[in-house]
């Protein structure tokens, strides 16, 4: 007996529980290296331990946890008891005559659609919850459109938005998913039930007017930014994001998606680049980057290697020694999103350009490609784009195009008598 208990406790001392600063209720689990004597992570299976509280069927709380490989999966566990907490308690039984209440249907919504949905899409939609406070204790088919203007006229008050971000314009994407919510009703459990939302809802969605940005690059402009971003590297010492730029821009791509290229992606034998992959940048505090297959909105595209793609290609991979794997990497980590838009953004405002964002590498080229080709369905295809209604972003026309137009326009018409 004695001996058993022993290996017991050995067995508890080579393992531990390490917090997590950022997230209180997921921790990391270490074990103790003998060869190194210090504590590491392990090198397979599961990786942290999240803990949350629930409630059982007799309303009392209880504490439950789960394992995971990822720190995103185990932070999405815990938030959900965080968000939970937030709202008023449920009667225990809603009135059958009243039907489900709009909490029971969001606790169903949370177990049954959001676990299907990305770890950033699950975390995003739990943070829209908050703002849905006011439904929480009502029955569902109680909500009517004048509920949805008073819930509107409530998020726009300048007292509730001083509690948010200062950069917000509306509330389009809270009341997408409060729409998702009442749909997931309807279709679950009954049919006959009409969404208490009118077509003058979505105009009052807005608190204030979006600022423009320009993202028609030219080429000559282009040049300037490349020149710019050039000097901003070398002098910080991050030469990577240079010809990172070059491929986003040669590729047609995604900031996220040239950041996931592989050396094994370019094939030289067919003439062709493979682009299915890309870095899923979690916009939550702690949460680290990770690959994951597909593209944002598809399983991805293969596109001609340009004369640019592959000048850039042989460059990058003689000045750094890839030879396979991650094209672009720093000291062998992913690029982090905010690495790359700090230094395009000095980039734009070393070279006086009026542009911002990294998104704009991808709608230069693309707008310069339609410019070139005039054909709708090619830019898709090299957008890896296969709803052509995305694509017609692309396509406005240019001011120098209209310029020269109106030139020939007027050698045209010079004969005509006034």
């Amino acid at each position: 007996m004695g001996r058993g208990k022993r290996s017991k406790v050995t067995e508890k001392r080579k393992r531990r529980l390490e917090k997590l600063t950022d997230c209180p209720g997921v921790f990391r689990i270490l074990l103790w290296n003998e060869k190194l004597q210090q504590w590491v992570e392990p090198s397979l299976g599961m990786r942290f331990r999240s803990f949350r509280t629930m409630m059982d069927a007799n309303g009392k709380r209880k504490r439950v946890s789960q394992y995971f490989e990822t720190k995103a999966q185990a932070k999405v566990f815990y938030l959900r008891s965080q968000v939970q907490g937030q709202f008023p308690k449920l009667p225990e039984k809603s009135k059958t005559e009243q039907g489900m209440l709009f909490g029971e249907v969001v606790k169903i919504w949370q177990d049954v659609w959001l676990p299907s949905k990305n770890v950033s899409t699950q975390i995003r939609y739990q943070s829209y919850l908050q703002h849905f406070r006011m439904f929480w204790s009502m029955p569902v088919e109680k909500i009517s459109p004048s509920d949805i203007d008073l819930w509107i006229a409530e998020i726009r008050n300048p007292e509730y938005l001083a509690k948010g971000h200062s950069t917000r314009c509306d509330y389009k994407h809270e009341f997408s998913v409060l729409r998702g919510i009442l749909n997931f009703y309807t279709s679950r459990y009954n049919r006959n039930y009409r969404l208490p939302f009118l077509k003058d809802h979505k105009p009052m969605l807005k608190v204030r007017e979006k600022m423009k940005i320009s993202k028609d690059l030219t080429v000559v402009e282009f040049q300037l930014f490349m020149d710019s971003l050039k000097k901003v590297c070398v002098e910080y010492d991050c030469e990577v994001i240079y010809y990172l730029a070059f491929m986003q821009y040669a590729t047609y791509c995604r900031v996220q998606e040239s950041a996931a290229l592989h050396f094994e992606d370019f094939d030289f034998g067919r003439n062709r680049i493979t682009i299915n992959k890309k870095i899923q940048w979690l916009r939550v505090r702690g949460l680290e980057p990770r690959l994951v297959d597909g593209a944002k909105a598809n399983g991805g595209k293969v596109i001609p290697m340009g004369e640019l793609a592959g000048r850039v290609f042989k460059e990058w991979v003689l000045k750094s020694g890839v030879r396979k794997g991650l094209l672009f990497s720093i000291d062998g980590e992913m690029l982090s999103y905010r690495q790359i838009e700090y230094r395009y953004t000095q980039a734009l405002q070393r070279a006086n350009l009026p542009f911002r964002a990294t998104h704009l590498l991808r709608h230069a080229s693309l707008t310069e490609f339609y410019d070139h080709s005039k054909d709708l369905l090619l830019t898709a295809k090299m957008a890896g784009q296969r709803d052509v209604r995305s694509t017609m972003k692309y396509t406005k026309v240019r001011d120098e195009n209209v310029i020269r137009t109106q030139k020939q326009m007027d050698e045209k018409l010079v004969g005509l008598r006034i």
